[in-house]
C-alpha cells in the first residue's frame, strides 16, 4: 500500500506531467498560424472596406460606456443598436507569436497581414523577412486608401497596414514609407516624424508631401475647410497624440473629433473609381487605460460610438460597403464593481464619473512636480469632481513629488498609475467617485468585441475567432487570394534567442 508520502510525491508528478506541455501539440499561435482559423464566412463582394479599430479595450469597457451613454447622456449606446441591426459578432483571441498578451504593432499586423509576430514588430518577422499588408494589396487592386487615428499617425494600429519595420520605434522609417505609399488620407497627430527640424534625416516630408499634391493641414479649421483631393493631416505638434476627448469637451482643446476625421476621410475616398480601404483608430481608448482614467476612457468610447454611428450611415446609404469593427486586445482591466447593500451603491457611484472634465494626464500636467499641497483638494474638486481626504491628499502629494509609488510593481508602473490607484480609492461610506476598479496599466490577454456589417451580410454569429482570421474576410470581401509566408513561434524564439532577446512585450513607450 502507498503511504501518505509517496501518494504526496505520485500526485505531485502527476500534476507535473498534466501541466507539462505534450511534445505533439502545437502552440495555439502555432495553430493558427496555419490556419486552423474558420474558413470563408461566403461574405458579399465588397467595392468599400472600412475597418474601425478600437484600441485598448474590451466587454467590460464596453458595459461601462453603455450604462454613462444611457444613464448619463441620456441616448441610446449606438454599439448595442449597431449590434442589434444586422451586424455579425462574436470574441476575438489577440495573442501574438511569441506572447499570450500582444502589442498593438503585433496585433494590427495580424488584422493586416493574416500572420502573428513578434512584439514591437510591424509586417515584418525578426530574420527581417517582409510581410504585405492589406492596404498594399488593394492598391495593387486600384482601391484608394486612407488611414485616421486618435494617436500619432505614425503609431503602431495605423502604420502596421502599411508599414514594414522590425521595430515600430522607427517612426522616421514609418513616415518616409507612407510618402512612398502615397495613401490618399492620412489624418492624426505627431507632426514630429514629419519635420526637418525633428527627424534624424532632416527631410522635410511636409514639403515632399504638398509637392505629391497633398494638402496639409495642421487643425480642426483648417481640416473642415479643405477642399484637396488627398491630404495629409497633423494635428499635434512633436510626438503628441491627439488630445483626450474629454480634454476636448471640456477643456477647450482645438482639435478635430474622431467622427469629423473619419467624415473627411469618407468625402475624400468615396467617389474613388475602383472603391477604397480605410482604417479608422479609436486609439485612446488604450491610453486611457492605461492610465487608469475611467472618464479618460469613458468620453473615449462615447467618441467611438458617434464615429461607428458615421461609418453606419455610410455603409447603409452606400452599397457595396463593407464594416469591420474590432478591438485590437484589452487594456487596464478595468471593471465596475458592486458595493454597498446589495449592490445598491454601485449605480450611483458609477454615475460619478460625469463629474469629472480632465484626463488624468492633463490633470497630472497641470499640478506640476511639487506641488502645494493645499490646493491639492480644490483641483481636484473642480477637475475630478469629489473631494479627496486628507491621508489621500499626502499620499497624492508623494506620488507627484516621486517619493511613493502604489500597485503591483510588475503590472503598474509610472506615478499616472500610483495617482490613479489613490484618487479612485472610495473612502468608507462614501459614494463619491467612480466605482471602477483597474487590475494593471498594462495590455490583458482576454478577448475583445469583433464584428462585420454591411449590405447583403447574411448575420451569423462569428463565434471565438483568432486575430488573423480578419485578414482572410477582408481578402473573401475585396475578391482579392494571396497568402503571406509563416513562421511558427518556434522558429522566432530561438532567432530572439540567438539575439539575446526575449519574445514579450518591450514597453518603452508610455503607451503600447
Amino acid at each position: 500500500m502507498m503511504d501518505r508520502r509517496q501518494w504526496i510525491r505520485a500526485a505531485g508528478l502527476a500534476g507535473v506531467a498534466a501541466a507539462a506541455p505534450s511534445p505533439l501539440s502545437p502552440s495555439l499561435s502555432a495553430l493558427t498560424q496555419r490556419g486552423a482559423a474558420p474558413g470563408p464566412l461566403g461574405l458579399p463582394r465588397a467595392r468599400n472596406l472600412i475597418f474601425f479599430a478600437l484600441d485598448g479595450t474590451g466587454f467590460e469597457d464596453l458595459a461601462t460606456a453603455s450604462h454613462f451613454s444611457e444613464r448619463v447622456l441620456g441616448r441610446p449606446f449606438f454599439f448595442r443598436e449597431f449590434l442589434r441591426r444586422g451586424a455579425s459578432s462574436g470574441a476575438m483571441f489577440t495573442h501574438s507569436l511569441t506572447a499570450v498578451v500582444t502589442d498593438s504593432a503585433a496585433a494590427s499586423t495580424a488584422w493586416s497581414t493574416g500572420r502573428k509576430v513578434v512584439n514591437g514588430a510591424l509586417c515584418m518577422y525578426p530574420d527581417g523577412r517582409p510581410l504585405r499588408p492589406i492596404l498594399d494589396l488593394a492598391r495593387e487592386a486600384g482601391r484608394a486608401t486612407g488611414l485616421a487615428t486618435t494617436t500619432r499617425i505614425t503609431h503602431a494600429t495605423p502604420a502596421g497596414w502599411i508599414a514594414r519595420v522590425a521595430d515600430r520605434d522607427q517612426e522616421d522609417d514609418i513616415a518616409l514609407q507612407y510618402l512612398e505609399f502615397q495613401p490618399e488620407v492620412l489624418l492624426g497627430g505627431g507632426a514630429a516624424h514629419f519635420l526637418a527640424r525633428s527627424r534624424r534625416d532632416r527631410r522635410d516630408l511636409v514639403a515632399e508631401f504638398r509637392a505629391r499634391g497633398y494638402d496639409v493641414v495642421r487643425s480642426r479649421r483648417e481640416l473642415l475647410n479643405s477642399a484637396g483631393d488627398r491630404i495629409l493631416g497633423l494635428f499635434t505638434d512633436g510626438t503628441s497624440h491627439v488630445p483626450y476627448e474629454i480634454d476636448r469637451r471640456f477643456q477647450g482643446v482645438d482639435t478635430p473629433s474622431l467622427a469629423e476625421m473619419a467624415g473627411a476621410a469618407l468625402a475624400r475616398l468615396q467617389e474613388a473609381p475602383r472603391g477604397f480601404v480605410l482604417q479608422v483608430e479609436a486609439g485612446r481608448i488604450d491610453h486611457a487605460n492605461h492610465e487608469n482614467d475611467p472618464g479618460g476612457m469613458i468620453w473615449e468610447w462615447m467618441a467611438a460610438d458617434e464615429t461607428l454611428r458615421l461609418l453606419v450611415d455610410f455603409v447603409d446609404r452606400t452599397p457595396g460597403t463593407l464594416l469591420f469593427v474590432a478591438a485590437d486586445h484589452d487594456t487596464g482591466g478595468g471593471t465596475v464593481y458592486g458595493f454597498g447593500d446589495n449592490y445598491l451603491s454601485s449605480t450611483p457611484a458609477l454615475l460619478t464619473v460625469q463629474r469629472q472634465r480632465m484626463s488624468l494626464q492633463r490633470f497630472r500636467s497641470r499640478l506640476g512636480r511639487n506641488p502645494d499641497l493645499a490646493l491639492l483638494p480644490e483641483a481636484v474638486r473642480e477637475f475630478l469632481g469629489f473631494d479627496p481626504t486628507p491621508d489621500q491628499v499626502e499620499r497624492m502629494g508623494r506620488v507627484l513629488k516621486g517619493e511613493a509609488s502604489f500597485g503591483h510593481p510588475t503590472a503598474h508602473s509610472g506615478d499616472l498609475n500610483s495617482l490613479a490607484a489613490v484618487l479612485w480609492e472610495i473612502p468608507k461610506g462614501r459614494v463619491d467617485r467612480p466605482n471602477l476598479a483597474f487590475s494593471t496599466g498594462n495590455h490583458t490577454a482576454g478577448t475583445v468585441p469583433v464584428a462585420l456589417y454591411g449590405t447583403g451580410l447574411t448575420p451569423a454569429p462569428l463565434g471565438v475567432v483568432d486575430n488573423t482570421q480578419l485578414f482572410s474576410w477582408m481578402l473573401e470581401a475585396l475578391g482579392l487570394s494571396f497568402s503571406n509566408p509563416e513562421m511558427s513561434e518556434a522558429e522566432a524564439l530561438e532567432i530572439l534567442a540567438r539575439r539575446g532577446e526575449e519574445g514579450e512585450p518591450r514597453f518603452r513607450h508610455p503607451f503600447d
